[in-house]
């Protein structure tokens, strides 16, 4: 019995003794590129007829027999994120390794009570069936496959406004960490180095065909501890950390005609800066928005936000946390498609080569690196368009 065939089983078991509903079918749904697996569930009685199962990986539970099928992983240990150049050289010729990698997803807490918390405070989120700690399973309201992604072009500025107005409501709430782990997790200078890492060793690499130079290594990491210190110098609020259109529904509105946004994927939420989540919004890999739209929509936000940084200290931010964000997207996309075969969004890394050529542009002399930033994404984006369209992805 495969992965997908044990999954049915058991949910078609919980949901039978939990919510006393038959299990008509369950369809596997396209996930991100984690490890977290989702199931569509149907019912052939009552209300509502479907739900979303989320499923948390364990490697013990996911071990299957099959001896095809592997475990599945929150983390990938040193040897499997090894740069491109290390298979093919001797690895002390790399000056540029260090010792540890960080993990490929950092551990993130339950979803609830987080969930229950944004609900009780007005935030539109996908309501509760089923909360299974015990099995890391939670059966969660189908908010349908129609997101922010899909919009159509006449609707985007007023649905892009109302996203950014989710943005403040959510930096408007505080909790203890005792109650909401949430906030005890702060976009700290550990995340930021590892996004330099994973931009280091899987980026560069995989997209050059070789380590990154002494000049173009050092040059990052004065870059990213640049970064680091305007975060760490900035208030923080409470953050999706994931708030991009693809994780943004619109879901039907039982009240009236219209669709209401909702949340999904949140259970990363953590303490940012206030402009982190409109990074995530405005230079999403996945949406191809104007740079007069970005520049509009980001600027009538701020008066929103509980800090109300000033436009200038408010864009500095913007391109520090959208040149170390984007830099990890676009490692993250290059180590899944080399390393696990995952090339689903490949096509992706030209926008994302784009915003980071923009912001590294805007601070090329004021931020430390960026100058060698800019040469080294110039290189990357040529190197994409060169190579052969069958190899890419």
């Amino acid at each position: 019995m495969d992965l997908v065939d044990r999954d049915h089983a058991l949910l078609s078991e919980l949901t039978g003794r939990h919510l006393d509903r038959a299990l008509l079918r369950a369809e596997p749904m396209l996930a991100g590129l984690g490890t977290r697996r989702f199931h569509r569930l149907f019912f052939a009685h009552g209300e509502p007829s479907t739900l979303v199962a989320r499923i948390e990986p364990d490697p013990k539970r996911d071990t299957v027999s099959n001896r095809e099928s592997k475990p599945v992983q929150d983390t990938v240990s040193h040897r499997e994120s090894k740069p491109v150049q290390d298979t093919v050289s001797n690895r002390e010729s790399n000056p540029n390794r260090e010792s540890e990698s960080p993990p490929l997803w950092r551990a993130e807490p339950a979803l609830e009570p987080l969930r229950s918390f944004l609900e009780q405070a007005g935030v539109p989120v996908p309501a509760s069936a089923l909360h299974l700690p015990e099995c890391g399973i939670d059966l969660l309201e189908d908010v349908g496959d129609r997101s922010l992604r899909r919009v159509a072009l006449a609707d985007r500025d007023a649905r892009y406004q109302e996203a950014c107005g989710l943005v403040a409501h959510l930096q408007s709430l505080s909790e203890s960490a005792d109650r909401i782990p949430a906030f005890g997790r702060p976009y700290d200078r550990s995340l930021v180095d590892s996004k330099a890492w994973k931009w280091l060793h899987w980026a560069i690499p995989g997209l050059l065909g070789r380590n990154p130079s002494p000049e173009e290594a050092d040059s990052t990491r004065d870059l990213f501890a640049h970064i680091a210190r305007l975060a760490e110098q900035a208030p923080l609020r409470l953050a999706h950390r994931d708030f991009k259109a693809e994780n943004l529904h619109l879901a039907p509105n039982p009240s009236d005609p219209g669709e209401r946004m909702v949340m999904i994927d949140l259970q990363g939420a953590f303490l940012a800066p206030p402009e982190y989540d409109l990074v995530c919004l405005l230079y999403d890999l996945q949406v191809d928005l104007e740079e007069s739209l970005i520049e509009r929509l980001f600027e009538s936000a701020l008066p929103q936000l509980p800090d109300m940084p000033s436009p200038e200290l408010a864009w500095e931010r913007f391109d520090a946390l959208a040149i170390a964000r984007v830099c990890k997207d676009v490692a993250h996309v290059v180590y899944a498609a080399q390393s696990r075969g995952d090339g689903r969004r490949w096509s992706e890394i030209p926008r994302g080569l784009e915003l980071i050529g923009r912001a590294a542009r805007r601070r090329e002399n004021t931020f430390p690196g960026a100058r060698v930033l800019t040469r080294v994404i110039h290189a990357l984006t040529a190197s994409f368009k060169a190579a052969d369209p069958q190899e890419q992805g």
